[in-house]
């Protein structure tokens, strides 16, 4: 008798698991959901194409073509447009551009009716964040990279930044954070005035004179590009000011070319182009 109201007990939950279940992918349909690239609704996927981007795992409880469908503008050289997945560029009847949206370059500005934006020079900061987002996907590997590519598999954030001014201005600037921002090659100017491809640092308890730890490429206010740390890989993110004890520094920049910087001062590394 006590077996059996154990099983009997047992099969009413199943019975009330199952039931619960459909209505609670019904009920995920529709609901916000939040990501580290804006909050959005769950939908099917081939609701979002033009209108937003696709996020996964950001719906649960719903079957895998449910996704967060993110609805964000953008406002690039070539006009305003709306973030799309690069995956349905197909349905974009202007030019996809990069760099203007969250995330990776997986998602990139659909700018409608507007031209292809020409290819960055090779001398310029548009070809060192250029270089950079090529890399995006690889894994961040302690000591990787340098001029010749990735080394092991992947970069770590200097040997990317090391490697994207060899590709773009075709010098070697020195290999580590500490040694880049103290390089001769250079000058320094307010965090302030950074433009795309001039580089940022952080330092370890704030010590930018002695304790330089990380290094990322500036892309647009608030956005670089860089290899973070071990498990995430190269990737655009939010320029953060603090974290696990390294504080950004107030004028360590890296740009390009100081012909084209009339605003330059001696707060900042500038590399030198040809």
């Amino acid at each position: 008798m006590h077996s059996l109201n154990i099983f009997t007990i047992l099969s009413l939950a199943v019975s009330s698991s199952a039931l619960v279940s459909q209505p609670l992918f019904e009920r995920s349909v529709g609901s916000t959901c939040n990501t580290p690239d804006g909050s959005g609704t769950c939908q099917a996927t081939s609701d979002c194409v033009t209108s937003g981007f696709n996020l996964a795992t950001y719906c649960p409880h719903d079957a895998n073509d449910i996704q967060c469908c993110v609805k964000k503008t953008c406002s690039t050289p070539q006009g305003s447009g709306t973030c799309i997945n690069t995956a349905n560029k197909g349905s974009c009847t202007g030019s996809m551009v990069s760099g203007y949206c969250p995330g990776d370059s997986t998602i990139q500005c659909c700018v409608s009716g507007s031209s292809p934006p020409p290819p960055p020079s090779s001398g310029s900061g548009a070809g060192i964040v250029s270089a950079a987002v090529k890399e995006e996907g690889l894994p961040y590997v302690w000591g990787g990279g340098g001029c010749s590519g990735p080394s092991s598999g992947g970069f770590d954030c200097s040997g990317l930044t090391q490697y994207s001014v060899c590709q773009a201005l075709h010098k070697t600037i020195p290999r580590t954070a500490q040694t880049q921002y103290h390089s001769s090659m250079g000058k320094h100017m307010p965090r302030s005035q950074a433009q795309p491809g001039d580089m940022i640092f952080w330092a370890t308890g704030g010590d930018c004179a002695n304790k330089v730890a990380h290094v990322g490429i500036f892309m647009r206010d608030g956005w670089m590009v860089n290899a973070a740390h071990t498990g995430t890989p190269v990737r655009e993110q939010s320029i953060w000011t603090s974290s696990g004890g390294e504080s950004i520094c107030p004028d360590a920049i890296l740009v390009k070319n100081p012909k084209a910087r009339p605003d330059v001062k001696h707060e900042a590394i500038h590399i030198h182009g040809p």
